[in-house]
């Protein structure tokens, strides 16, 4: 796919969503159908058709396809390093996603902040796992403050989502578990809350729904 559709990407990018979609469509069908994984989205009411900020638990690379392809107008937040990626990468850069180099520290933060407020006020919706990597299923959480920033900055209600992903698609391992994958969005949470308030809950409910699914 990343080979047939090298022309769009002299094109505007918003011609690029449906081909994208196509490939992750793709992608549920040989889990389906050759790993014998599906999905369940539970929680759809909650999606609004507004620009939010999304904080997901992350288990595996499976909520990073079902996240782009559920919500619409949506980005995501992630490391620099995955634009060197051959094809791949091309295709992050051309879709707007923000990206962050960790290495550049306080510079860096304060260029993705600027990013994520100029993509709110373009009405896109921006993905972010607050954990910041993959975490196994019954794994202590480790929550970072760094996506209260993105919040303030945005000043937008947040969507949290609970996963099950692990369970089926383990992080470090090619093998994949067949069973059922659940996203699940929960109600929002209202902008504006406090430093604490906001962390408190964000973990508080994405942990404790996903502790319900796995």
């Amino acid at each position: 796919m990343g080979l047939l559709c090298i022309p769009l990407l002299i094109i505007p990018s918003k011609y690029l969503i449906k081909p994208i979609h196509f490939w992750i469509l793709g992608i549920f069908m040989l889990l389906k159908y050759i790993c014998l994984i599906t999905h369940e989205i539970q929680g759809k009411e909650n999606i609004p058709h507004r620009s939010v900020l999304v904080a997901s638990k992350h288990q595996s690379a499976f909520e990073t396809f079902a996240l782009f392809y559920y919500l619409p107008k949506s980005i995501f937040i992630h490391k620099k390093q995955l634009f060197f990626i051959p094809i791949f990468g091309q295709y992050l850069k051309k879709i707007n996603m923000i990206s962050i180099d960790r290495k550049k520290g306080s510079a860096s933060m304060r260029s993705m902040l600027k990013q994520a407020g100029e993509k709110a006020s373009q009405k896109f919706s921006i993905i972010i796992f607050p954990e910041g990597t993959r975490r196994k299923p019954g794994e202590i959480p480790n929550y970072k403050s760094g996506f209260i920033g993105i919040y303030k900055v945005m000043n937008k209600e947040l969507l949290p989502v609970a996963v099950n992903s692990g369970n089926y698609w383990p992080k470090h391992t090619f093998i994949k578990k067949p069973g059922k994958i659940i996203i699940k969005f929960l109600p929002l949470i209202k902008a504006n809350l406090s430093r604490g308030e906001i962390l408190f809950e964000v973990e508080s409910k994405i942990e404790e729904a996903t502790n319900k699914i796995i």
